[in-house]
């Protein structure tokens, strides 16, 4: 099968240190608008793609709101023509573990318009199961819109689809979930309009929004579907303008063949519901403890029975009524091996490339689909319009317990979503005094922001060298908030600011170093050994920390600065 870059992937080389560094780096994915260049999206491909470790982005995604399935002898990712007339169910596959993609092909014709939900699964005799939904006109939708859900298969070692057909009449969101269980059972979850709900309720009445999360099941490979008993509801977040309610479930069985599902809400958290007699009836929902903008996740479980789950952590403080309710610029992944009961990593496996968004429409790096390959590794698809793409990672990488950045290989660590554009590295194997990365502000607030393996007790040490700036600010969380958001730091876990005076003006670097403890809530900065500063955590994280945000004190523009020379990060006993 030949193999081609999709939509015009070109390799370019990118000199971001001046001449001294002696060093390039080659950016892999090119869109169609301009980039800017930190985070994950400058890591390469290693010429052994079976040395892939952190995660790094293969491909650019075909299309959005794509499904990836592994079958014996390939990977597939399944998605619709769109843009396009959106009337064909397409594929591209892989033969070499996720790293090198084919041509779309036709994989049926729709039987109508299609938006571009889709699921795609195996089953253990080997068919192909796929649902996904069309446009249509009618009274049981949202406001005479309906999007109504259809059902194909492919028999083992078939080439023909069957003919699809309509097993529910009204408006279904995008289709995040779809497994067989261990009884065989094939099960679906969604979310679907309610009509009596179209408008918000008058005077005090709960406002559920207008989905309800529904079920379909099939305990004869596809040939008949039904309803699970209950219809799940969840009450909106009133101050957003969005009140879709409860939407793009995802469920996974757990060893104990109870159902574990994440509900996509507008509330800052993903909620979950269980069953225990294989999707026949659900618990009531009850919020989760992991912290998500209005976006869907995603769960895998992976060979040796480690479940990950991929999602978008992120919380937005200075608008909360910002796209997604809390923003779509970074994609993370976290890694359980007791089913869920504790988790690990909740690192950045996918980030956006801009700065800046202008842009309407969907957008972002949500709505991941998974894998585990036969290499051990994990790919996924994710993200929406000119942000979508194939990113391949080993799991073991969320497994870490240390981070260093000496930024030889540039912010390829780092995010600036948002920033004012008055952050610059000059490379640290340059020889040059200053050496690092100059942290400024140029005007409005904005912080550079490091994500590192969640850590209940810590220790972060950073070198530093202060020139004639303002200080330093430094704030540490449990989410991702983008740079330019103006009180993230003041809702973070806790915060220190480091005035000026406390830097000695020579060219000495000043070693900062901060504990923290999350059971004793607890938190010490020490500069150079001495004891600066303690404070009492502002809230109680149930994960740890992730994320420092580092930036300048106060309002007023800083050209001056500080720069950071180095940064680690280990977890303690």
């Amino acid at each position: 099968m030949a193999k081609y870059p999709i939509l015009g992937i070109v390799s370019m080389s990118m000199l971001l240190f001046t001449a001294a560094t002696k060093r390039e780096f080659k950016h892999t994915l090119q869109d169609s608008v301009k980039h800017e260049f930190f985070g994950m999206r400058m890591r390469v491909i290693p010429e052994k793609t079976n040395e892939i470790y952190a995660p790094v982005i293969v491909n650019k995604a075909p299309g959005n709101e794509a499904t990836m399935v592994r079958l014996p002898y390939e990977l597939k990712i399944f998605f619709v023509n769109r843009p396009g007339k959106a009337d064909h169910m397409m594929s591209v596959s892989s033969a070499d573990n996720g790293i090198t993609w084919s041509a779309p092909t036709k994989e049926f014709d729709l039987p109508g318009q299609a938006y571009y939900a889709n699921n795609v699964i195996t089953d253990t005799e080997g068919n192909l199961h796929c649902v996904f939904h069309i446009f249509d006109k009618g009274e049981n939708g949202y406001q005479g819109r309906h999007l109504n859900l259809w059902y194909t298969r492919m028999e083992k070692g078939g080439e023909k689809w069957i003919e699809p057909r309509k097993i529910y009449d009204g408006y279904v969101g995008s289709i995040r979930s779809f497994i067989q269980l261990k009884n065989k059972r094939l099960l679906f979850s969604f979310a679907r309009a309610v009509p009596e709900r179209s408008k918000k309720p008058e005077g005090n009445a709960i406002d559920y929004g207008w989905h309800n999360i529904s079920t379909l099941y099939s305990d004869d490979l596809g040939e008949k579907w039904q309803f699970s008993e209950d219809h799940l509801k969840i009450p909106v977040e009133s101050s957003q303008t969005t009140r879709y309610g409860g939407v793009e479930p995802n469920v996974i069985e757990l060893a104990n063949n109870k159902l574990w599902m994440l509900i996509r809400t507008n509330k800052g958290h993903i909620y979950q519901s269980f069953s225990s007699n294989s999707g026949q009836n659900w618990q009531l929902p009850e919020k989760s403890d992991f912290i998500s903008s209005d976006s869907p996740a995603t769960t895998l479980r992976l060979a040796d029975n480690r479940i990950v789950m991929i999602w978008n952590s992120n919380q937005r403080w200075d608008n909360k009524r910002t796209y997604a309710i809390g923003g779509r610029e970074a994609l993370h992944a976290a890694i359980s091996e007791d089913e869920g009961k504790s988790w690990k990593g909740f690192r950045e496996v996918l980030l956006s490339p801009y700065k800046q968004h202008d842009e309407k429409g969907d957008r972002g790096t949500a709505y991941p689909s998974a894998v585990q390959t036969p290499d051990g590794k994990i790919v996924f698809v994710s993200g929406q319009a000119e942000e979508r793409a194939i990113v391949k990672f080993d799991p073991e990488w969320l497994e870490e317990r240390t981070q260093i950045d000496d930024f030889s290989e540039g912010l390829i660590q780092w995010s600036l979503s948002g920033t004012d554009g008055s952050k610059k590295l000059v490379p640290a194997d340059s020889g040059k005094r200053n050496a690092g990365f100059l942290i400024t502000r140029a005007g409005g607030n904005s912080d550079a922001v490091w994500n590192f393996p969640m850590t209940k007790k810590g220790k972060l040490s950073i070198e530093v060298l202060a020139s004639q700036g303002k200080g330093i600010n430094l704030a540490l969380t449990d989410h991702f908030s983008i740079s330019s958001d103006t009180v993230a730091s003041d809702n973070a876990i806790f915060n220190f600011t480091i005035p000026a005076e406390s830097f000695k003006k020579n060219d000495k670097t000043t070693r900062i170093e901060i504990l923290w403890d999350s059971n004793r809530k607890t938190s010490s900065l020490y500069l150079n050994k001495s004891l600066f500063s303690e404070k009492t955590f502002k809230r109680s994280p149930v994960f740890g920390v992730n994320y420092l945000r580092l930036g300048i004190p106060g309002k007023a523009p800083d050209l001056n600065g500080f720069r950071v020379r180095s940064i680690s990060v280990s977890q303690l006993k």
